[in-house]
């Protein structure tokens, strides 16, 4: 075998395309039934629905180009949606430079965010000094501490000092608030792109392996390479590159020999993605709503039918509630049943707006290995080995500062799979010389 690649997500799949379609063998191995990762879908009276909240950005130049390749790109419709803040029970929508002016901070405020804006488009510093260094400098005190603090607790359940100022720039200029937003109608455009890669990898003579984990690596330790891995079905799978989409706190676990010191360092969140549907009226009418102040047990919510109309049947409403979670002890979200969890988000929006909702039906992702969190001096593990000559890597986990997204996900799989035919090229052509 050519190659064998651990886990079927976005960049797993993106880095078998690209290995496949240049005519090596290649083993796909997914723990799950489904590809995707955590771009899967579930269904619900025969419509399929994501996870959790999915869109494709104007400026996700990955997805784009992917979208493209698939054949994908011209059934995309557009849309602007809009982005709230709930603030002291008042919600402020904020799309753009001109929602600035109505949002509750000072005059003086509002000028410094616009400065901070603006400086998101200069030159990255040298040395990182931290996002709430940064934030300070040039919006001051109390935008730290009343906007960026509890959006990046809301996000890494983190303050701004413990962030990368490079990271936080880079989701400045993303532009999420005022950026177009597309989707694909008549279903969860997420799973058609995953089923179109699929179909690319099934083309190209990949072997998919599903309902299988790595339990172990094969090393040569005198050669410094992976010779292969073993499977849960016992299987021994050899091959002569190896690439690993795992999150590093997995992939660590699964080798905890390795010596890599930046691999060793990258610390997760999880997530907890709750969807359901109702036939109520909602009290949200934005797509996506951050709650900073007072702070409830989810983080954001997503009504998914405004970006998407046609996702669930008529006249139903699709939310979204997400909390990334950080703690891993006992009382964390990852640890309590998901009927505790979806009462108590019930709960705090009753709490929040008045109104109790009745589900038509509700489905709960408990997600331990999310996103990394891109700590104030964070690194990218390189993409080989240091210590493995034919290990390599893939993921967001490697896309650091970029926003981290299903585009990135798949763009460093595929950048991953290039850098594995390269090593095959060569290894071919050094072996016809022998020849």
């Amino acid at each position: 075998m050519d190659c064998v690649i651990i886990g079927g997500g976005l960049a797993g799949m993106a880095a078998a395309w690209q290995i496949g379609r240049q005519g090596y063998s290649v083993v796909l191995i997914e723990k799950n039934q489904v590809l995707g990762g955590l771009a899967s879908s579930f269904e619900k009276d025969g419509r399929i629905y994501p996870l959790g909240y999915h869109h494709i950005l104007a400026s996700d130049d990955h997805l784009i180009a992917f979208l493209g390749r698939l054949g994908l790109l011209s059934k995309v419709e557009w849309t602007d949606v809009q982005m709230a803040f709930s603030i002291d029970g008042s919600l402020h929508t904020m799309s753009g430079l001109q929602d600035l002016f109505r949002f509750p901070l000072a005059a003086v405020d509002k000028v410094r965010m616009a400065a901070l804006i603006a400086s998101a488009w200069l030159p990255d510093e040298d040395v990182d000094p931290g996002a709430g260094a940064w934030v300070r400098r040039i919006g001051g005190e109390r935008l730290c501490t009343d906007l960026f603090d509890p959006l990046t607790q809301i996000k890494f359940g983190a303050p701004c000092d413990a962030l990368s100022a490079a990271w936080l720039r880079a989701r400045l200029r993303a532009r999420e608030s005022a950026s177009k937003y597309g989707y694909i109608p008549n279903g969860d455009w997420v799973q058609q792109l995953i089923a179109g890669l699929e179909a690319q990898l099934v083309a190209t003579g990949v072997d998919i392996r599903r309902g299988q984990a790595v339990t172990s690596f094969v090393l040569d330790h005198a050669r410094k390479r992976v010779e292969g891995v073993q499977i849960t079905s016992g299987e021994t799978i050899e091959a002569r590159q190896c690439i690993s989409t795992l999150a590093p706190p997995l992939f660590t676990r699964l080798m905890p020999e390795y010596p890599d010191q930046a691999m060793g360092k990258i610390r997760y969140t999880g997530v907890i993605s709750t969807v359901l549907t109702t036939t109520e009226d909602l009290p949200l009418s934005d797509y996506w709503t951050n709650f900073l102040r007072p702070s409830f047990s989810f983080g954001g919510v997503f009504r998914l039918d405004l970006l998407n109309p046609t996702l669930a049947a008529p006249g139903d409403r699709v939310l979204n509630f997400c909390t990334h979670v950080r703690d891993r002890g006992p009382g964390s979200l990852l640890q309590q049943p998901v009927t505790k969890i979806e009462e108590r988000y019930l709960a705090d929006f009753e709490s929040r707006f008045g109104v109790r909702i009745q589900p038509n039906w509700i489905h709960t992702s408990q997600i331990p290995y999310y996103s990394p969190v891109f700590s104030r001096g964070y690194q990218n593990p390189p993409e080989r080995s240091p210590t493995l000559d034919n290990l390599r890597f893939a993921g967001n986990f490697r896309t650091f500062p970029v926003l981290a997204t299903t585009g990135s996900a798949m763009g460093s799989g595929w950048t991953t799979g290039q850098s594995v035919c390269q090593a095959l090229d060569a290894k071919l052509h050094v072996d016809e010389e022998a020849a």
